[in-house]
């Protein structure tokens, strides 16, 4: 009983701490970029099943490169919350299946080998991150673990269980992603002839149960399998050589970086607390090397393995590296545990440490573990809390996409979901993927590529004809998809070449507001608006019918009907930064001190940081993503950053990074396109919201 309780409680605690740390994981890490697509498909899948048409999911064109059976897994979970399934309750769930195999990974090694090695792989960074997030390694990973585990059972030259349930796994496995087999088909190869010893009969039956157990779960290639098996094998080959992978650009040695460094602790450390051993973990491993070789060759062959293919597969993203994990922390374990018992040998001659450190009591260790439980407790239910606030967040930077600067002034949507930016560095147009494992293409303008006037740009606006006209720092540039032209201050009734704001009306007309008036363009010429002449416009709004055009100035904002020339100017407490014209006809102010203003009668009502949930009183930007619900961009009054917020006319809503996932800096801009809210900001580039959905 007792020899029994020594095996035991290693693997217990080895568990709990996996579970705590897949459980903390799941929690933290941001959305990362290909969990939007495994979840939509699972809600896409999830709808096939729910109308009852298999042939749906059978044929279901969404990422065909990889099989459909982990994506069936997250639609389980979809359906399984029923009415509850909102895109951010899909995603935790997925999550939770996902973290779910990263342990079995765990207990498997524990049980069937070492319950050091689990411990090892309970803390490895990359098995963690990619194990415990919406992606399609998790399932792989575990049943890799449990092929290769489950055939050193197999007697030498035998058939038993064990058998069977390799063969079961490898077919798990090739039905979850194809990337682990080259790898696992290595391990079990050598294991089957060079020491199970297992007759060509007996491996002809497990190769047909692995093939049948893969071809049951792969559903996509029940109609057509070869075409479908062909086309998925081929396609990798194909984006390996694509413009996506070819634009990131790894080197030849960047598996050796994902496994001998802990980068996930790098990304995320506010997840990885303890910092990652993957480094150490993965010299100990090397260092056994020849040790394995000579006592447990299939581990040396299973690293090599991985490695030859991590080298030779062109992409190398760090997910891939899981393939060897397993063997990694199997191999440092042994390492580790002969060096400590080298150590203990030599304290047990020399006893050092036993003079200098007394041994402590059990209850002080009992004592440290309930604290350290407590401390845990707190700090996951506060990780839970914003997790759940960060999910449908994302954010493109300079750093991690093609946009030119991080300083962003305006955004405009376009057709077929296009997205026009202006920058400090001139101006970028994002197209989005014609599909979801394609990445978005770019095209730029700059004073040096195109007619654009200046870099900077201030301001955009897209005429009726699908003219697009860019405000800048050095006047008005027009492009209408083949010629530009530029209009300065020196043309007649251009009033500045400082362009803060444009606005386009529904009868062809466009207005420039600058820092020294406002002016029209009619097709033809420039005409001044007396009104503001000699004064900054900060904004510009046009009416829907285009009959009216609100101007935002120093004094508050002010109101030109066209037809007749009426001009009315409606005072504030604050310069207007930005003017909105919501769908029910209200008039919306974003001030620079006064809170957001909204026009009644002749008057404003103003909602504040006192009086209003509004994070601050320097508002930047107003808009309205859907009737009656808007979105406003607010900045720190004295110091760098900001804060965005919703709000549906009664509740308010304030998204900072302690809540959310928005980058924290100013908000600049904020524009909504296809479901996604995209903001602007001063200094950390373009933060983008999915809006919640339930499917």
């Amino acid at each position: 009983m007792t020899q029994r309780l020594k095996v035991v409680q290693p693997i217990v605690i080895v568990i709990l701490l996996t579970v705590f740390l897949h459980a903390w994981a799941v929690s933290l890490l941001p959305q990362d970029f290909d969990e939007p697509i495994y979840v939509q498909n699972a809600f896409d899948y999830a709808e096939a099943l729910r109308s009852g048409s298999l042939q749906a999911v059978i044929d279901y064109p969404g990422n065909p490169e990889h099989p459909p059976f982990v994506k069936l897994l997250y639609a389980g979970a979809v359906l399984a919350l029923g009415k509850a399934a909102t895109w951010t309750n899909a995603f935790f769930a997925s999550r939770a299946i996902s973290a779910v195999f990263g342990v079995l990974a765990v207990l498997f090694v524990g049980l069937a080998v070492d319950p050091l090695a689990a411990g090892l792989l309970a803390v490895h960074t990359l098995a963690v991150k990619y194990t415990s997030q919406a992606y399609l390694e998790a399932v792989p990973h575990a049943m890799m673990v449990a092929a290769a585990l489950a055939f050193l059972g197999v007697e030498k030259g035998k058939v038993n269980r064990w058998f069977w349930l390799s063969a079961a796994a490898l077919g798990v496995t090739a039905a979850s992603k194809y990337s682990y087999l080259p790898v696992l088909l290595t391990v079990l190869g050598y294991l089957a002839i060079f020491e199970k010893k297992t007759p060509l009969r007996a491996l002809l039956l497990y190769g047909l149960l692995a093939l049948a157990v893969f071809f049951a779960l792969d559903i996509h290639l029940w109609n057509d399998p070869l075409d479908r098996l062909y086309g998925s094998l081929t396609y990798h080959l194909q984006y390996a050589q694509g413009e996506h992978v070819q634009e990131v650009g790894y080197p030849w040695y960047q598996p050796f970086i994902w496994v001998f460094t802990s980068a996930p602790a790098n990304w995320h450390p506010n997840v990885f607390f303890y910092f990652g051993f993957d480094g150490l973990m993965a010299i100990l491993a090397v260092l056994g090397l020849k040790r394995e070789w000579k006592e447990r060759r299939w581990l040396a062959v299973w690293l090599a393995a991985g490695i030859v293919f991590l080298l030779l597969w062109p992409t190398k993203w760090p997910q891939y590296a899981l393939t060897i994990t397993p063997a990694i922390c199997l191999m440092a374990a042994e390492s580790l545990r002969r060096f400590v018992r080298w150590v203990r040998d030599q304290e047990s001659y020399w006893g050092y440490l036993e003079g200098m450190f007394p041994r402590p009591g059990r209850w002080l260790w009992i004592a440290i573990g309930a604290f350290a439980l407590f401390i845990a407790a707190i700090y996951l239910s506060a990780a839970v809390k914003l997790a759940v606030g960060r999910v449908g967040w994302s954010n493109m930077t300079a750093e991690n996409s093609p946009l030119p600067d991080n300083t962003i002034y305006d955004i405009l949507p376009l057709d077929d979901g296009k997205m026009l930016i202006g920058t400090e560095q001139g101006a970028a147009l994002w197209t989005p993927p014609e599909t979801t494992d394609q990445p978005a293409a770019w095209t730029f303008f700059t004073d040096e590529n195109s007619g654009l006037a200046a870099d900077r740009v201030l301001s955009l606006a897209r005429g009726e004809d699908g003219t697009l006209w860019f405000g800048t720092g050095d006047g008005v540039s027009r492009f209408d998809g083949e010629a530009w032209r530029t209009f300065g201050s020196g043309d007649l009734g251009l009033a500045d070449d400082y362009v803060l704001a444009l606005a386009a009306g529904p009868d062809g007309r466009l207005y420039a507001g600058t820092l020294s008036g406002a002016s029209a363009w009619n097709g033809v010429g420039w005409s001044p608006i007396e009104q503001v002449r000699g004064r900054a416009v900060f904004a510009l709004a046009a009416a829907a019918d285009g009959q009216v055009i609100w101007f935002g100035v120093e004094t508050g904002a002010a109101r030109l009907e066209v037809q007749d020339g009426t001009w009315t100017e409606y005072p504030a407490e604050a310069p207007v930064q930005h003017i909105l014209v919501a769908s029910s006809g209200n008039v919306w102010a974003a001030t620079s001190g006064a809170g957001l203003a909204r026009l009644e009668g002749s008057g404003w009502v103003y909602y504040r940081t006192g009086n209003s949930g509004l994070p601050y009183n320097t508002v930047n930007w107003v808009t309205e993503v859907e009737p009656g619900v808007l979105w406003i961009g607010a900045s720190l009054p004295t110091s760098a950053g900001g804060a965005a917020a919703r709000f549906d006319g009664s509740e308010w809503q304030v998204f900072l990074r302690n809540n959310s996932g928005t980058s924290g800096a100013e908000v600049t801009a904020i524009a909504v396109q296809s479901d996604v809210v995209w903001m602007g900001t001063r200094t950390a580039g373009i933060d983008l919201y999915q809006l919640g959905r339930t499917k």
